[in-house]
């Protein structure tokens, strides 16, 4: 079946370009009662194929390998590892987002397949940086978010150097070694929905978070686009390294998906497609709910904190309505 041919499958509707089956399914990992061959079918879509979980875990192995400055040089604070850290993140942030860009909204290259909003970036808008979404988001993405991510960087490789953060070996933990990368996106999951609800108390959302979500129509330069101030509670995570037994491999990868994947969970498509064929999912319509609705789907499909805490939108017009009711509620408060 050919991409348009599924896109004439799905949609389009009047509210979107293009958009998965819905309702928008989440995670059976914490299903009751338990589904464990969904359980297993989902782990399994998430990284026996090329997925994005497996590409940050090659790419934290390979950084690991060959370009991490020497522990020994991390021991005390210096401009020189520390800029080459801010470097390696500023080129690795420009590969992702701006080669997302290109292929997506530069080049065109799948034109407007799996799409989900018909609508392009934002331009000539006074919101924006110089009037347009697009140097704005690189602006706040590059000086801000790769500057916060490094100096996280700083501290976790400082406490490793001198052996403030505990660390195991493949060798030594081989069980916990694998289990880890199980884990750590379910606890990234779960402090990104807190950290998000917490994001849009009111008084929080005007001064720090509508900075992110002056991007309705998202693009892959969006997802790192956010205040200085949440940059620092994003990328946060990072410091539970200084306490959880882990390896540094473990600490890369979970910043690469910190940063790097908010470039393909907003890149407004649902999958990255070469030739005919869909070969790697990218986008979320989980969250592009988020950004077309605000007040719903504070987390990701990954896990069911919005099931849970009752902040769930499916993408069905009875969804919509209740998303619409919340806020009406909370504007006549």
């Amino acid at each position: 079946m050919s991409v348009r041919d599924v896109q004439l499958k799905a949609g389009p509707s009047k509210e979107w370009n293009w958009h998965p089956d819905l309702p928008v399914a989440v995670s059976p990992l914490f299903s009751w009662p338990p589904r464990p061959l969904a359980t297993l079918r989902w782990f399994a879509t998430n990284w026996l194929p090329i997925t994005e979980y497996l590409i940050y875990s090659l790419m934290a192995w390979a950084i690991w390998a060959w370009l991490v400055p020497p522990l020994e040089q991390m021991q005390r604070l210096s401009w020189g590892w520390v800029l080459q850290l801010w470097a390696r993140n500023l080129i690795l942030m420009t590969l992702f987002a701006q080669g997302l860009h290109l292929w997506l909204y530069g080049w065109k290259k799948q034109g407007e397949d799996y799409k989900f909003d018909r609508r392009g970036l934002a331009k000539n808008a006074r919101i924006f940086l110089w009037n347009d979404q697009y140097w704005d988001n690189v602006t706040y993405a590059l000086l801000s978010g790769v500057t916060v991510w490094t100096f996280y960087d700083a501290i976790v490789w400082m406490g490793y150097a001198n052996g403030w953060a505990p660390m195991i070996t493949l060798q030594s933990n081989p069980i916990w070694f694998f289990a880890l990368f199980l884990l750590l996106p379910v606890v990234q999951s779960f402090h990104f929905y807190w950290l998000h609800r917490a994001l849009h108390i009111p008084w929080v959302y005007k001064r720090v978070h509508s900075v992110h979500h002056r991007s309705v129509s998202v693009a892959p330069w969006s997802g790192f686009s956010m205040h200085p101030i949440e940059h620092v509670g994003y990328m946060s995570l990072l410091l539970i390294f200084l306490v959880l037994p882990a390896h540094p491999i473990h600490f890369l990868f979970v910043g690469f998906s910190l940063a790097l994947a908010s470039a393909t969970s907003h890149a407004g498509f649902e999958n990255l497609v070469l030739g005919d064929k869909a070969h790697l999912k990218i986008g979320s319509f989980h969250h592009q709910l988020h950004h077309r609705y605000f007040e719903c789907n504070y987390g990701g499909p990954e896990m069911p904190w919005d099931n849970w805490f009752g902040s769930f939108h499916d993408g069905s017009p009875e969804a919509t309505e209740r998303v619409r009711e919340t806020k009406r509620r909370m504007h006549m408060k």
